[in-house]
């Protein structure tokens, strides 16, 4: 009995806390959908930007402060100088459940945990239409400085050009908000082989008049930092450079979103200096999962001189239904490893049962929020938008004496969009694992039952 009562505690403990949340959430909604005051959180954001308009002001004297789009905003009296904040919060809980050859080569992955997946604060701001600034923190991940950068707005071509650390225009996966992608996880490839975020300086084409833009930069290969003085050292000790650009497409694009065909082509050429043996070549993915910090697949350090990383992107969406895939491969100068190349791959298809579609920033070519039709209203019997989801990823670490392992996962996911501010995830994972050689995988398999609770403001 006493063992029963302990895995009952290991298995269910993070679903009871989340289904805590949701019960709340629930409770919360319903009192705000049945008060006569305050009809829906919209209503309430356009009374508040409603009393902005008249000019009424707050405690900070000439300062207006209101919401706006789920947003935070503040404006000076005259308008000239505006800021902007955005948070993020990112609940995950779940269970893995490995078999014993995954057990014995990871001993720490079976288990349940409960986690901040993000806690991120953002700010943009504006001054007299002149320059804007964006700095994002996430406080989940020690204090990790995601962006950091400025731009120029009087000059046509100089307002296309962000100066900072930022991503990399690289991937059509990665460059969507983790808070907007459809599962909880980015895929594998994604994961093991994405550019990330680097300082520098990146160009982007900003035309949604166009069927075709692009975006391209030079970066420092630095990776993120937790302070600007750890920013200023890593920039003098950073490990080559990147040029990275990013085309894509719309050959097909009407009924304002419903119905389009996104093609995409990524390239990111890496310079590393082979000697740097403190900032290695390294290609590892989590099982898209944050439960852990395991990488079942793992090519281990590769001392190297170059790296060629080639991405195609293709994305369709006709009403309600949605399709997305994209293939990864990199090429590294690397002798002593003996010139080795990986490759992987992930398509998925999703379906909205309430009738939405996925939005699409047609500037940039990433997709974005959700905003239910009607928002959630249960005394109304109107639950906010479903969505389900169905993913295939892989990913190949192997090739000549780099043995990291090939993974495929098959993922299910359960989304629950309550507005454009608050959604439910849920998402089960099956991740095979074979022909990893440290430590020895030769067929594992693990079950990743996992949720999230996501709020935004």
């Amino acid at each position: 009995m006493k063992t029963l009562s302990i895995m009952v505690s290991r298995h269910f403990i993070p679903v009871v806390v989340l289904a805590a949340c949701f019960l709340t959430l629930t409770a919360v909604s319903k009192v705000l959908a049945d008060s006569e005051q305050t009809k829906s959180m919209d209503s309430y954001y356009k009374a508040l930007s409603e009393r902005v308009e008249t000019g009424v002001r707050g405690p900070l004297g000439d300062w207006h402060y209101y919401w706006k789009d789920g947003y935070f905003r503040i404006d000076s009296s005259k308008e000239n100088i505006k800021f902007m904040i955005n948070a993020q919060i990112l609940i995950d809980g779940g269970d893995i459940d490995a078999d014993d050859e995954l057990q014995n080569a990871f001993p720490d992955l079976n288990g349940s945990n409960i986690l901040f997946r993000k806690l991120g604060v953002s700010i943009s701001g504006n001054f007299y239409d002149t320059v804007d600034f964006k700095v994002g923190i996430d406080f989940a991940n020690t204090r990790d400085i995601q962006d950091i950068w400025i731009r120029y707005l009087k000059n046509p071509f100089l307002k296309k050009i962000r100066i900072g650390n930022m991503k990399e225009p690289f991937s059509l996966e990665y460059l969507t908000s983790i808070s907007r992608v459809t599962f909880m996880e980015r895929a594998l490839p994604d994961a093991a082989f994405g550019s990330g975020r680097n300082i520098g300086i990146r160009y982007d084409s900003l035309n949604p008049d166009r069927r075709i833009n692009w975006g391209a930069g030079f970066f420092l290969n630095t990776g993120s930092f937790s302070t600007v003085g750890d920013g200023a050292d890593q920039i003098s000790e950073a490990n080559g450079f990147d040029l990275t650009a990013r085309v894509f497409g719309l050959p097909v694009y009407g009924g304002d979103g419903r119905t389009l065909l996104h093609l995409g082509l990524g390239y990111s050429y890496g310079l590393r200096n082979e000697d740097d043996l403190d900032a290695p070549m390294q290609f590892r993915a989590r099982p898209e999962s944050r439960l852990t910090d395991d990488r079942l697949v793992d090519t281990g350090s590769i001392p190297g001189k170059r790296r060629d990383t080639v991405n195609a992107e293709l994305a369709m969406v006709y009403g309600p239904w949605s399709f997305q895939g994209q293939c990864y491969y990199i090429l590294l100068d690397a002798d002593a490893a003996g010139d080795p190349d990986f490759w992987g791959y992930y398509a998925f298809l999703s379906y909205f049962i309430t009738g939405e579609h996925r939005n699409y920033n047609k500037s940039i070519g990433v997709f974005t929020g959700v905003e239910p039709q009607p928002v959630f209203h249960p005394s109304k019997g109107e639950w906010g938008a479903w969505e389900l989801a169905l993913r295939h990823s892989y990913v190949d670490l192997n090739d000549g004496i780099i043995q990291g392992g090939k993974e495929n996962n098959l993922t299910a996911g359960l989304n629950w969009i309550h507005n454009r501010n608050v959604r439910m995830m849920f998402n089960y994972i099956h991740a095979y694992v074979k022909d990893r050689a440290s430590p020895p995988v030769a067929n594992g398999r693990a079950n990743i039952f996992q949720a999230r609770f996501q709020f935004i403001w």
